[in-house]
């Protein structure tokens, strides 16, 4: 824990110093944002029996980039993160001891018409990468102590060519000051290509944790456009993962695959009405064949709805990993929001969540559904407040995931009423 504050003393040290000294720096950029909710959970039929709980949760961000020369900057990014040493993660929560983590720590060399490429950039450093809409690898600020590595983009015509490696996770020394044997690594290839509007990708991700049979390899692809000045937009994405699995054993491999579409229009007195519909899928295994199949990759994530639409390879939600949620699930997120004429800087918003497991082998599904009204207030281009009232409904009966006979509101399965209020301010 001494450790973790000092650290974290250190980096918010660091960020002060950049921004007294910005004179010293040919260009200094600061930008961030600032999130408060406040919200009141209201639960029924819990496990525990528990009833209401008022909390407050808070959130910051300050992102720095520094121009050191005409070809090279230098990124850094701090998060407040919960008082948790053994594994900071990037959380709203506030309600204990906050610290700053670095989440992104950088530096860019940027140079066009390098030998044949339009475009050459490279990063070294932690830093985030993520490929489409988060199926496979997605949103790394849920892993700040993780993608220590370094990209290299390459850009010519229509297509673009990115290399991307990481240490995920190492074993070190009980002093720390050393590494011993081991470590967690993901090497990701990715190629880009734009034709007739259409947003074309494919990939191919190696992901390497330590031991003998964990190894495995996704192969993947997906398309994404818009039409119309973006009032029509669609995407789709399909992957392919296999395991490395000792000989004599069950094969075990899996598909994914997510698409969407939306559409925007004006309408009699709205400005502006938005209908929208997204669709993912895990597969589980099948108790009914000798093979596993499974799709469970570390680093997916994507949050639609409230809750139960979240999925993270780390920090939870309905994705199977970790010999969770073996049976894989699908997930299905529908929104409609409108914004009046006469009331432009308000947008009104109600959203239906639909998560089922995959392949149900035993009759039981644990998952939940949720429904939710919202309404957006700006203030400014820049700030925000919003209201939110959400419902969730467990399906089948109440379930404690963990066996530990209390509830998790983020993990389990139980009905709960959330009346959510949120400021926020960007900058």
């Amino acid at each position: 824990m001494k450790t973790f504050m000092n650290t974290a003393r250190f980096n918010l040290f660091v960020l002060i110093t950049l921004l007294c000294t910005a004179e010293t720096f040919a260009q200094l950029k600061v930008d961030g944002d600032f999130r408060l909710r406040w919200y009141s959970d209201v639960f029924t039929d819990a496990m525990d029996n528990r009833g209401k709980e008022n909390y407050m949760r808070l959130f910051g961000r300050l992102h720095t980039t520094v121009r050191a020369s005409d070809i090279i900057n230098f990124n850094a990014e701090l998060l407040t993160v919960t008082d948790n040493p053994n594994s900071p993660t990037r959380n709203i929560s506030g309600t204990g001891s906050m610290h700053y983590a670095i989440s992104q720590i950088f530096a860019e060399l940027n140079t066009p018409e390098f030998l044949l490429f339009d475009a050459t950039r490279l990063r070294v450093g932690r830093q985030q990468f993520q490929i489409g809409n988060g199926l496979t690898f997605g949103e790394s600020h849920y892993y700040l102590d993780k993608f220590d590595g370094a990209r290299l983009d390459l850009a010519y015509d229509i297509y673009s060519l990115t290399a991307f490696g990481a240490i995920t996770g190492q074993n070190v020394s009980s002093s720390g000051l050393y590494p011993d044997p081991g470590s967690d690594q993901i090497y990701v290839i990715k190629a880009d290509a734009e034709y007739f509007n259409q947003d074309l990708m494919a990939y191919y991700i190696l992901d390497k944790p330590r031991g003998d049979f964990n190894d495995s390899y996704t192969l993947g692809g997906g398309l994404a456009s818009n039409y119309f000045s973006g009032r029509l937009e669609y995407f789709g994405e399909f992957a392919y993962q296999k395991f490395h699995t000792a000989e004599g054993t069950a094969e075990k491999s899996g598909i994914g695959y997510m698409a969407g579409a939306a559409y925007r229009f004006s309408w009699g007195p709205f400005k502006s009405i938005k209908v929208e519909s997204k669709f993912a899928a895990y597969q589980g295994d099948d108790k009914s064949t000798t093979e596993i199949e499974q799709f469970s990759p570390r680093y997916p994530s994507f949050f639609w709805g409230e809750r139960t639409g979240y999925v993270n390879g780390e920090v939870g939600g309905d994705q199977p990993h970790a010999n969770r949620n073996l049976e894989g699930c699908k997930i299905w997120y529908s929104r409609l929001y409108f914004i009046p004429y006469m009331l432009p800087k308000v947008r009104v918003q109600f959203q239906y969540t639909n998560v089922n497991e995959y392949i149900n082998n035993d009759g039981y599904n644990t998952m939940d559904d949720e429904w939710a009204i919202k309404v957006y207030y700006n203030f400014t281009s820049s700030t925000q407040m919003q209201f939110r009232y959400g419902r969730v409904v467990p399906k089948d009966k109440d379930f404690d995931v963990n066996n530990g006979g209390s509830i998790s509101s983020t993990e389990d399965r139980v009905g709960l009423n959330r009346y959510m209020l949120d400021f926020q301010i960007s900058f």
